[in-house]
């Protein structure tokens, strides 16, 4: 607009003649002060950028590692929100792009079809449904000092011939670049170099390997390492220094290995789901063995779990609805509930024969019978027409199995707390017919 007022104002002096010379100057100043008045011309600039992965029918936003989106503005006033193309992308343009996202660099790029990386993507029902199918930027090549759209070469916002699976997928960082883990193996080593489910945390990369600083570990961090060493479970973190020797990797081992600390802040964000998603710093020589990281892990997650409920149920032979298990009498087939104390699930199942007088008197009392001389027997031993029992076809028909391999209670305590248990492991079946069955 101001650029055709300043035509007109040069277009109308040249007829009027060179002579009205002050009529010119007001035309102009007129032009000029439209301009300061109105600002200068909107350039090309990005809104803002983030990067998406889809888990399931979830797509999340500001992740560290995703396909790039970006709300790009053009000079024309149009606004495009979408992927960008990894046309001509390097590592200058994905620091810029990294930079807009919060990040402070670039540490990794893939694409759309980047094979294994398929998590740290948007779906392409997610593109087609919530972008329209839209590329943002397409042939973005950005200088290393780049700050704004305009310092990079590109196509018109909007403008592209990609598809789905030229998709520019980032990992970026919040930190300088440091410690590449992405080719990270995790072992806890405990003295002379043997491995353990408890011991000094080591990395063992194809291109570097040694020790983490324990300084600034959070729990989800040991976690995740817990994990990538084959655990399910995290047990306890701390430095070496607070260890007993024979539970951590020894000096020799490391003097003749050639083991030192290699990493430090290594930080894994809540959502993490593995080692790659995390990031961490060069070690600079300030944190030695003394400092570096031991973990304690474990498959047995039993310290995550508690009894919540016991009960004697049975229901009648042939009607295997949920609403005909009748409980909260005084016999019937022993019914465990217990809960995950870290995320409130529950799981109701069966618990296996004990010859423990304890535990059968323990349970009567919990139950609010006092009779100490309680009938036990395997479910096996109950005649399925009895209507005692929770009957073969209930359990068959409800998917019911064994929560717990080991009941332990001592007599007369109405406390849950004070039983001892084992969980029973996925493939544990000793068959129904070795459920434990009491009449109190």
């Amino acid at each position: 607009w101001y650029q055709r007022r300043v035509r007109e104002a040069v277009v109308s002096t040249q007829s009027t003649g060179t002579g009205n010379i002050d009529a010119m100057f007001v035309q102009l100043l007129t032009a000029a002060a439209s301009l300061l008045l109105l600002g200068p011309v909107h350039a090309d600039y990005i809104r803002w950028a983030r990067l998406a992965r889809t888990d399931g029918n979830s797509t999340t936003m500001g992740n560290s590692w995703g396909t790039v989106v970006v709300s790009a503005w053009g000079s024309f006033g149009n606004v495009t929100t979408g992927m960008v193309c990894d046309d001509y992308v390097d590592d200058n343009t994905a620091d810029f792009l990294c930079r807009k996202a919060g990040f402070e660099h670039g540490m990794e790029m893939r694409t759309n079809n980047g094979g294994s990386y398929y998590r740290h993507r948007l779906s392409s029902s997610a593109w087609y449904g919530q972008y329209k199918a839209r590329f943002a930027l397409d042939n973005l090549k950005c200088p290393s000092n780049a700050t704004r759209l305009d310092d990079c070469s590109r196509n018109a916002v909007g403008s592209h011939d990609c598809s789905y699976y030229e998709g520019l997928v980032l990992k970026c960082r919040t930190e300088a670049r440091g410690v590449d883990l992405e080719d990270m193996d995790v072992s806890l080593v405990r003295a002379n170099g043997i491995q353990s489910q408890n011991g000094t945390v080591v990395l063992n990369g194809t291109r570097s390997g040694g020790l983490v600083c324990a300084g600034g570990i959070s729990q989800k961090t040991a976690e995740i390492l817990c994990n990538e060493a084959g655990y399910d479970y995290l047990v306890e973190y701390n430095a070496t220094k607070n260890v007993g020797s024979s539970s951590k990797l020894d000096c020799d081992t490391m003097k003749e290995q050639d083991i030192s600390v290699i990493a430090e802040n290594l930080s894994c964000p809540s959502n993490s789901t593995d080692l790659g998603d995390c990031s961490a710093s060069v070690a600079n020589g300030s944190c030695d063995a003394d400092e570096a990281l031991w973990l304690s892990c474990s498959n047995d997650g039993s310290r995550y779990w508690e009894l919540a409920n016991l009960t004697l149920a049975y229901n009648e032979a042939g009607h295997h609805d949920r609403k005909d298990l009748e409980t909260g009498n005084d016999y019937g087939t022993v019914l465990v509930t217990i809960r995950n104390t870290r995320t409130g699930e529950k799981r109701t199942g069966l618990t296996p024969y004990t010859y423990s007088s304890y535990t059968r008197s323990s349970i009567c009392y919990m139950l609010g019978n006092t009779n100490r001389y309680a009938t036990y027997r395997r479910a096996g031993q109950i005649s399925d027409n009895s209507n005692t029992k929770v009957s073969c076809g209930f359990i068959l028909e409800n998917e019911m199995s064994y929560v717990l391999s080991y009941l332990w209670c001592p007599g007369y305590y109405k406390n849950l707390s004070s039983c001892n248990f084992n969980l029973a492991s996925e493939d544990y079946n000793p068959g129904n017919d070795n459920a434990y069955w009491l009449n109190c």
